[in-house]
């Protein structure tokens, strides 16, 4: 009875084990199944490099764009300074004006005076026009030059004395229109101004250009 017993219960390890056997024999119980997201993966990376090259390629035309707008903006100005050298500027002066002090500085205010004494004649027995920078100062030489500054911009001229005055005593000089123009004092009427007596000359342009 033992026996039979004993037997018995080999047969149904047996069989317990050989039903486990063919368990782990049917395909594909090891392997699990792919995800949807590891599928999907190689499909977002494809996508991605697409993308890239795609930007690669957008950035690469607008180089191109770019460097050939650049190039045709250098041509224009080439051609434009190549026609104003060849055609439109005139030859360059031999000649240059050179200025040098040759008197005492003085600092006080101007006034211009024109009107009725344009057409007068002055003490050099120019007549005072609208076209020549002249003054009339007290006690510098007749013809002597002077430059003259407003010391409010900064501005300047060279102005030849041919006539005497101002009538003022809080005045230093007068300036014919022509100078106040250019001095951009003719509003204001009055301007606090630097002269100076300077000696002009001229010398060859390949003097200098040699120093």
């Amino acid at each position: 009875m033992r026996m039979q017993k004993t037997i018995g219960l080999s047969l149904a390890l047996l069989v317990a084990s050989g039903a486990a056997m063919a368990k782990q024999a049917r395909p594909g119980h090891h392997h699990p199944a792919t995800s949807a997201k590891s599928r999907a993966a190689p499909t977002r990376a494809h996508h991605h490099t697409s993308t890239r090259l795609a930007h690669r390629s957008e950035h690469a035309r607008h180089h191109a764009h770019a460097r050939a707008a650049i190039r045709r903006h250098a041509a224009a100005h080439r051609r434009i300074a190549a026609e104003a050298t060849g055609s439109t500027l005139p030859p360059p002066d031999r000649y240059i004006s050179t200025v040098r002090p040759s008197g005492r500085l003085e600092i006080g205010k101007a006034a211009w005076y024109g009107g009725d004494f344009v057409g007068q004649r002055t003490a050099s027995g120019e007549p005072l026009d609208t076209v020549h920078i002249t003054a009339a100062h007290r006690t510098l030489p007749l013809y002597t030059k002077v430059l003259v500054t407003n010391l409010r911009n900064g501005r300047s001229v060279i102005a030849t004395i041919n006539d005497r005055g101002p009538v003022s005593h809080r005045l230093l000089i007068d300036l014919s229109p022509r100078a106040a123009r250019e001095l951009h004092m003719m509003q204001s009427g009055v301007a606090r101004v630097s002269i100076e007596p300077v000696a002009v000359t001229q010398v060859a342009a390949s003097t200098l250009a040699g120093r």
